[in-house]
């Protein structure tokens, strides 16, 4: 049995799985409400915990005291603790796929939609993406033409060039949606990312992400889907949420994430997507592993994350600016 090493990363994992399988009872019907609703508390309970939850496994006893942690869970925090894995999220997976749940978050979108995409042969993304490509889905009851639209338009299902727009008026746009949202106290920092942020010549949509306490992130969501010249809200969840502009017809996308993440985060989603697998391959040669959460080493530890400047250091790398992330060979012209 290996030692269990102190970390807050636990916390997020078990809480991220938690709301996991809190989502997928929902999804398999009303006759599991009862575990939903356990499930969720318990992601609540160790998404705001201040210290690790390592701290309080030294027995199911002990983890039972926790709010809305009961004998059941607190077993399957220290099999997690002591395996990297929850034996009865494994099966949960094979009946309800993660890559869906994502799906939760969109307007109009609630179990049953994942119920009726699940019996019509979808299990994950490339298989939900062809589908809205080939319309397979359109003659689906229960589905309905404006439902679809939203998954589309939330996933980006369109043509390269279809509704792309010039960098001059995406930096416009963008500007004025830091403008529409730099009284908001409790946003302590928001920035553009995407590929508006890299300064390409043509823009799909605009990315944002800002930092904000969990406890205000509800309130920061309710002010930005309600910004002047939203014409309707695509998705809204409890650390993003997506929009369609009226003026220009765009979307804009806007994820919330904590200090401690903030650089890793904006470097995810800055990319370009060939830059960031670059990154990882070194992660991965010397043992660490990096994603939009930070770089961890193999015990669970953050290396880094808050600042994009801190993860290239790490590598020996210096800062590469977005202009510059292509996926090509920038970084060994850093180096």
């Amino acid at each position: 049995m290996k030692p269990i090493t102190p970390t807050l990363l636990h916390n997020r994992e078990l809480a991220d799985i938690f709301l996991r399988m809190s989502q997928s009872y929902s999804v398999l019907g009303t006759e599991h409400r009862f575990r939903a609703n356990a499930y969720g508390r318990a992601s609540r309970t160790l998404a705001n915990l201040a210290e690790p939850v390592d701290l309080h496994a030294h027995s199911i006893q002990e983890l039972d005291e926790l709010p809305g942690v009961g004998e059941s869970i607190a077993g399957k925090i220290l099999e997690y603790l002591r395996s990297g894995r929850i034996s009865k999220y494994e099966k949960l997976k094979k009946e309800v796929p993660p890559e869906l749940l994502d799906l939760l978050e969109i307007e109009g979108v609630g179990p049953s939609t994942l119920r009726l995409l699940i019996a019509h042969g979808i299990h994950d993304r490339t298989q939900l993406l062809e589908a809205l490509q080939k319309g397979s889905l359109d003659v689906v009851p229960g589905l309905s033409g404006l439902k679809l639209g939203h998954i589309r338009q939330v996933l980006k299902v369109h043509k390269p060039d279809e509704g792309r727009m010039s960098l001059a008026l995406a930096l416009r746009t963008g500007q004025s949606i830091l403008s529409a949202m730099k009284d908001v106290p409790e946003l302590e920092q928001l920035t553009l990312a995407g590929s508006l942020r890299r300064e390409k010549e043509t823009v799909g949509d605009i990315d944002l992400v800002g930092v904000a306490r969990e406890k205000d992130r509800k309130r920061i969501i309710n002010r930005f889907v309600h910004i002047p010249n939203c014409q309707r809200i695509l998705a809204r969840g409890t650390t993003r949420a997506s929009i369609m502009l009226e003026k220009p017809h765009v979307q804009v996308d806007l994820r919330l994430v904590s200090l401690d993440e903030f650089g890793s985060v904006l470097l995810h989603f800055t990319g370009s997507r060939e830059h960031n697998i670059q990154l990882r391959t070194l992660a991965h040669k010397k043992g660490w592993k990096l994603n939009e959460y930070g770089v961890f080493n193999a015990q669970g530890k953050r290396l880094a994350g808050a600042t994009e400047e801190s993860i290239y250091a790490l590598f020996g790398l210096p800062f590469i600016p977005p202009q510059q992330r292509i996926g090509r060979r920038e970084l060994v012209g850093a180096k």
